[in-house]
């Protein structure tokens, strides 16, 4: 990832590796590293750790986005 800023510090990302790999996590400054966090896997794990020249593309998490866009309640 050269010549790309990196997210800010304990932000929730998606981040896509150089095999294609999309996993959301965060991205830990200390370590220059995104951390996949999905399914409870825990930031000490090292297979977990994805140094920042592996990856190719990141955005951050929209977690204002409503899931169940296309549902309407009728009351």
């Amino acid at each position: 990832m050269e010549n790309i800023t990196m997210p800010a510090d304990h932000k929730q990302v998606i981040f896509t590796d150089k095999n294609g790999t999309r996993r959301e996590g965060i991205y830990r400054e200390i370590l220059k590293s995104f951390v996949d966090t999905s399914n409870g896997k825990g930031t000490d794990d090292l297979a977990n750790i994805f140094p920042q020249h592996q990856i190719t593309h990141w955005e951050y998490v929209d977690h204002d986005k409503n899931p169940n866009a296309d549902i309407m309640v009728i009351l």
